[in-house]
């Protein structure tokens, strides 16, 4: 998920935020970074990097916005226009929900540190992340803007890794419906070989029975090895 995901940050004035924020993301498992028209990118950006400066030597240089998100599928973009983009406005929690289940490739689009972004380019773009910050003290700097975002995808990421790992757990633990029903259906063939089944009341109770026991897949190998080792006695027997 996370290498599907790019930060774009928008005409930056000021190199040192560029590595800032590449630190910033690298932290969280991002480094997808795009620049818009940025003043510069030198020294002092890969000294801000402070180790991310990988991200920072990596780093995609385009001349406009139309082409830092030309083949991304959902876009982003911060803005603290509040009044003007009601129905569309996000915050940063449910802006990585919606980036980690989007199959395509995401842009997180940050604005130019005093203006940020124009009118022109929030309506290019799907959601507007606003971060609810303290509106007596709303003072965020971009690299700090770019750090609760990275944090806030990171934490998508890790539930989702979490969820899949857990869905892949329980399909390698319990059986599926079918072998149940083979189960089922070897258990009945057996008990009426034994006599013991009289009316078909007795397996829906052994079928309840079985399902709330929640039976795990070598449990299950368990009673179907003793059904088997039943059937054989009763052959062995008939012959």
């Amino acid at each position: 998920m996370l290498q599907n995901i790019r930060i774009v940050l928008v005409e930056t004035s000021h190199s040192g935020n560029i590595g800032s924020a590449a630190r910033a993301m690298k932290t969280m498992g991002l480094s997808n970074l795009y620049l818009v028209s940025p003043k510069s990118v030198d020294e002092q950006s890969i000294a801000l990097a402070a180790g991310a400066d990988d991200v920072v030597r990596n780093v995609h240089i385009v001349d406009t916005f139309e082409q830092a998100i030309e083949d991304c599928s959902l876009v982003i973009g911060t803005s603290a226009r509040l009044r003007h983009l009601q129905s569309t406005l996000i915050e940063p929690r449910e802006c990585a929900e919606k980036a980690s289940a989007h199959q395509g490739q995401v842009a997180i689009v940050f604005g130019r540190e005093r203006v940020g972004l124009t009118n022109e380019e929030l309506l290019k773009c799907h959601y507007h992340l606003n971060i609810p910050a303290n509106p007596e003290y709303s003072s965020l700097n971009l690299a700090m803007a770019v750090q609760l975002v990275s944090y806030e995808m990171r934490m998508a990421f890790l539930a989702k890794d979490k969820t899949e790992s857990t869905l892949s757990t329980i399909e390698n633990i319990y059986p599926t419906a079918q072998e149940m029903e083979y189960f089922f259906a070897h258990m009945e063939q057996v008990y009426q070989s034994l006599g013991f089944i009289q009316n078909q009341g007795v397996i829906q109770k052994l079928r309840r029975l079985y399902n709330r026991s929640s039976l795990e897949k070598n449990e299950l190998n368990i009673l179907r090895g003793m059904l088997s080792a039943v059937e054989k006695r009763l052959n062995l027997q008939k012959e």
